[in-house]
């Protein structure tokens, strides 16, 4: 066998191999997940209608809680309460008390649709003989012997809780048709222990039957609730009869609280999805059919089945029409165009021209790689130039020489004469002249420029008569790391003109350099009472106002070209009062 395999050409061998290790499989995985989630459906439906049921036997059990809230209401109206005396005196009377509770109840009969309130009351001296009985009126008044109701006990059991039974009809019933009931046993709120009477709140059935209309969906689906015994209290189907035993409840379903049961019934798969409730203990249940639930799942696999045939037939036939004439040559071309790294030469070259496609691809991507590194190698070029114009650019604008050279000698001369605090500002200006220009340098110490900074101080305290004060944090450390020249003098500048100039002895300047990790962070406060526009600052900072803050966006252009956009300038408000600008760069020294 393997001999054989070995001996065909290629498009054998990938036919062959297409359908071992791509074709059966897939087809076998898809007959496995198509069970799979056949089941899953199965589960996950199951579930749902489990929610579903859920909510609706709460449903239910909220409405026999309305029924509680009514009853005590009608418990401790005026017109129940006062039957605990029953006057004897006159026939006369005791109608008019009859016909209050009837009238009473009447309102709450005529409000429900579906309920029949009556009201049973002992009467075993026969003072009521003029009230119709039962057999007569469905609902109503109605004064006889408790003995001769059949639910008479358990509801004198419950003790004033309502309950829920299966009682036969009131009124005309030959057939003796049974109802289901809200039977509660009234009190008197005097000494909570009188029995007034008992109350009868018949036709919950046609109630609960409304509550079912939401499983109509579900095809063939029949809806039960069961009483504790497993007698029916209502139904969707007309086939069930009010009263009688429910016996095609699964043996799983007798005893669990809720769940799904999958059983067998007459050759077809039914789904039971129980729910009891620990309240009224009650259960409702939901049978399906399980072939409705997945037919829509059978119909969708088959339509899959045909389209993977259709779709494996296709993919061998362009499968060998690609192996053939296109996958190789363009898969070769792949592995070189995914080795390529920009800048660097190929490993594969120009091939004679031809009309065939893929030669033409071959050609045009290797002229393509060599234009790309020839733009990269002229675009780095370009980008090196330009730095350094730029920085050549900005330090020119910032260093005259010339002022330099004639500020020594202004020096030297008023020394002469005898003028030692304007020859002590000449010195500064021409500390900072020459800290300017550095040798050329772009990068000095943080040492040398604390010195410039605080030569162009010393200037401004002359100037302004020592109007304000300064207050210098520097970590010793720091001194011998670099930082571009000429980057504290404008921040201080923009404190001392636009914060604490005219602050008559109250400004203040705070300076602080740190080291952090590897990074060194300056930082510099003013108490100055202007308010300053940050928004408008870090606009300009980004370059997105231009004409505007001269002095700090040469600062921010010059951090950024020597270290990166990660550095640069910050502006925020002082905690009390005035500016702080915090700038950031490396921690580099000038071994590094």
């Amino acid at each position: 066998m393997f001999k054989l395999f070995y001996n065909m050409n290629l498009m054998r061998k990938f036919i062959v191999l297409l359908i071992a290790f791509v074709v059966i499989p897939i087809l076998l995985l898809d007959g496995f997940i198509s069970k799979k989630v056949e089941s899953i459906t199965e589960e996950q439906v199951g579930s749902v209608l489990l929610q579903l049921v859920r909510a609706n036997h709460l449903t239910l059990d909220r409405e026999n809680s309305d029924l509680d809230e009514k009853t005590e209401k009608i418990m401790i109206s005026q017109e129940i309460q006062q039957l605990q005396q029953l006057p004897s005196s006159s026939e006369y009377e005791r109608f008019g008390k009859f016909n209050a509770v009837d009238e009473y109840l009447r309102k709450y009969s005529t409000n429900s649709s579906h309920f029949n309130y009556s009201f049973f009351f002992q009467d075993s001296n026969g003072l009521y003989s003029f009230v119709p009985s039962t057999d007569l009126l469905n609902k109503g008044v109605f004064y006889t012997s408790m003995s001769k109701l059949t639910w008479f006990e358990e509801a004198e059991r419950a003790k004033g809780k309502g309950i829920v039974r299966v009682i036969t009809r009131f009124g005309n019933n030959p057939n003796e048709f049974k109802t289901v009931a809200y039977l509660r046993q009234l009190n008197s709120t005097v000494d909570g222990n009188s029995v007034i009477g008992y109350l009868a709140l018949s036709g919950l059935e046609y109630q609960y039957q409304q509550d079912f209309v939401l499983f109509d969906k579900f095809k063939r689906a029949e809806v039960l609730l069961l009483d504790a015994d497993n007698l029916i209290l209502s139904s969707s189907m007309s086939k069930y009869q009010i009263g009688d035993k429910f016996a095609q409840l699964p043996d799983q379903g007798q005893s669990a609280g809720q769940g799904v049961v999958k059983v067998t019934e007459e050759g077809k798969m039914w789904m039971y999805v129980i729910h009891a409730s620990e309240a009224t203990g009650t259960k409702l249940v939901l049978k399906v059919p399980v072939d409705s639930i997945i037919s829509e799942h059978v119909a969708v696999q088959r339509w899959i089945d045909l389209i993977m045939v259709i779709y494996f037939v296709i993919l061998i036939v362009l499968s060998v029409y690609f192996i053939h004439s296109i996958l190789k040559p363009i898969s070769k071309l792949a592995r070189v165009t995914h080795l390529y790294q920009p800048g660097m030469p190929l490993s594969i070259q120009l091939k004679p021209n031809s009309k065939n496609e893929i030669v033409l691809l071959n050609n045009l991507f290797v002229e393509m790689t060599n234009r790309l590194n020839k733009t990269i190698y002229e675009k780095y070029e370009l980008e090196l130039e330009h730095k350094e114009i730029e920085l050549s650019i900005l330090h020119t604008q910032i260093n005259p020489h010339l002022l330099y050279n004639t500020l020594e000698s202004i020096y030297w001369r008023t020394m002469l004469e005898g003028a030692a605090d304007s020859a002590a500002m000449i010195k500064d200006l021409s500390l900072i002249m020459r800290i300017g220009l550095s040798k050329g340098k772009l990068l000095i110490s943080i040492g040398e420029e604390i010195n410039h900074a605080e030569a162009y101080l010393r200037l401004q305290l002359f100037r302004y008569d020592y109007s304000f004060q300064v207050d210098w944090d520097v970590q010793e450390e720091v001194r011998n790391f670099l930082i571009p020249k000429v980057v504290l003098q404008p921040i201080i500048e923009n404190a001392i003109v636009h914060g604490i100039k005219n602050m008559n002895q109250d400004g203040q300047l705070w300076i602080s350099i740190a080291l952090q990790e590897q990074t060194i962070v300056i930082t510099i406060d003013d108490n100055g009472y202007r308010k300053a526009n940050l928004a408008q600052i870090a606009a300009i900072l980004r370059g997105e106002e231009k004409g505007k803050g001269y002095g700090i966006v040469n600062v921010q252009k010059r951090i950024q070209l020597h270290f990166g956009d990660k550095y640069g300038l910050i502006y925020s408000e002082r905690p009390k009062q005035g500016v702080r600008v915090t700038i950031v760069i490396p921690a580099i020294t000038a071994e590094e």
